[in-house]
């Protein structure tokens, strides 16, 4: 059986959904259910179960429905669509999530690790309080106590929440040779910060750098706007709806948050660069800006992954500007602010940009088939919105470019040497000439 192409919408007061069946034999003079083969239940009032030979849908609504003993539906010939509407069992309530792909296709069930059945006190009262605590006050807490967690210091595991590891060992070492990070099955995460930050310090090429920074002239890196899409494509909805479904045991959401900036700024830095139209060289831009696609490195305070962002842009892409750099981390923030659908999309673009690559496609793997998946069940609008005020509030007062850890003010002085040296020489050049004539 195969899962149909479909879509959900509201109004105040009914939800729709459309089937998209190509395949079927359906006539729409036919009233019989039975002599068109399809088939609708409700196990409840939050259910709804299609079926009609391929297909086969069961869906998790995000609200309660009015269930009649006669499905009321449409098919439209034309798109080969079903479109059932059912009555909202509270009016003007709003169903979320409706793009949510994979959390309609499943339920969604709570983890809770060695779970033993108590009876509820104050203290569980004042422990939910502190899981709801806003992330920025969280972070924050982090760095005046100045001790961030690190229970993975030790391990060598990577990807999406650390749950892998020894992947690379039953591979070709040409596998290993396209990552920054070369021997991540060997490669302590306590070793990973430090190693990427050396390579970044090595691979810095100042003369690049200062070039982009006081000749850069393209205006329209800088006026482009990233557009994102008010729904769900075609390609979006199938690419979630056979995503393999897994649930997570997180017990750092904070990092998973700061991995989100981080996968996408590259996007954004991308998107940017190439005005919107994905090219040959996006996948090399995206990995090699990310330090969690290119080192596997984990994040626990915002200040470093912001740091980590502009300290690669100046150091390996093309167009190598910290002004480029916080336009980008703007981009971001409008990603954010947007909330998960867009999110999302901007995730299923990125896994669709390594689908193709031939030894990238195992970052989707690692990190983006996880992340979408996390996205839609896991992730919490509140902390979203957390996240971007305290990107805000950073990127304001604590971002500079002296503080990505480049020695930028010998190296401007000695530029700024050479461009006066050679103006001088210009103009004893001129002076020669005009001697001669």
């Amino acid at each position: 059986m195969l899962i149909p192409r479909f879509s959900l919408s509201q109004t105040a007061t009914h939800l729709s959904i459309t089937i998209r069946c190509p395949y079927v034999k359906f006539s729409s003079s036919t009233s019989n259910d039975e002599q068109n083969g399809v088939e609708v239940d409700f196990p409840s009032s939050d259910e709804f179960y299609f079926a009609c030979k391929p297909y086969y849908l069961h869906l998790y609504l995000p609200g309660r429905v009015i269930v009649k003993d006669v499905p009321n539906y449409t098919y439209d010939i034309d798109t080969s669509s079903f479109c059932f509407t059912y009555e909202k069992e509270t009016k003007d309530e709003y169903f979320e999530n409706l793009d949510m792909i994979t959390k309609l296709l499943h339920k969604n069930k709570k983890i809770v690790p060695n779970a033993v059945e108590e009876i509820a006190d104050e203290s569980d009262n004042e422990t939910e309080e502190d899981e709801n605590e806003p992330l920025w006050n969280q972070m924050r807490q982090l760095e005046i106590d100045d001790q961030p967690k690190q229970t993975l210091t030790s391990t060598y595991s990577y990807g999406f929440n650390h749950q892998y590891k020894d992947i690379f060992t039953n591979f070709d070492s040409e596998y290993s040779l396209i990552f920054d990070n070369q021997s991540p099955d060997t490669c302590p995460t306590s070793s990973i910060r430090s190693r990427r930050l050396e390579k970044e310090q090595s691979d810095f090429n100042v003369e690049h750098y200062l070039a982009d920074k006081y000749e850069l002239t393209d205006e329209e890196l800088f006026h482009y706007k990233l557009t994102i899409d008010d729904e769900l494509n075609d390609q979006d909805r199938d690419d979630l709806k056979n995503l393999k479904y897994k649930q997570f045991l997180i017990d750092e959401p904070i990092s998973i948050y700061l991995g989100l900036i981080d996968l996408l700024y590259a996007f954004a830095y991308d998107q940017r660069i190439t005005q919107g139209e994905s090219c040959c060289e996006s996948s090399w831009n995206i990995h090699k800006l990310s330090s969690t696609l290119s080192w596997f490195d984990t994040f626990t305070d915002l200040p470093s992954v912001l740091i980590a962002c502009c300290r690669r842009t100046l150091a390996y892409p093309l167009i190598r500007s910290f002004k480029l750099a916080k336009r980008c981390l703007s981009d971001v923030i409008e990603i954010l602010s947007s909330g998960k659908r867009a999110i999302l999309q901007c995730l299923l673009q990125i896994r669709r940009t390594f689908l193709d690559e031939e030894h990238r496609y195992l970052l989707n793997t690692l990190y983006l088939n996880d992340y979408c998946l996390w996205i839609q069940t896991d992730c919490q609008s509140k902390w979203l919105e957390s996240l971007v005020e305290a990107m805000k509030h950073t990127i304001e007062s604590n971002l500079d470019e002296d503080d990505l850890g480049f020695d930028f003010d010998k190296q401007t002085f000695a530029w700024k040497v050479i461009l006066h040296e050679s103006s001088d020489s210009d103009d004893i050049s001129s002076d020669d000439n005009d001697e001669n004539c």
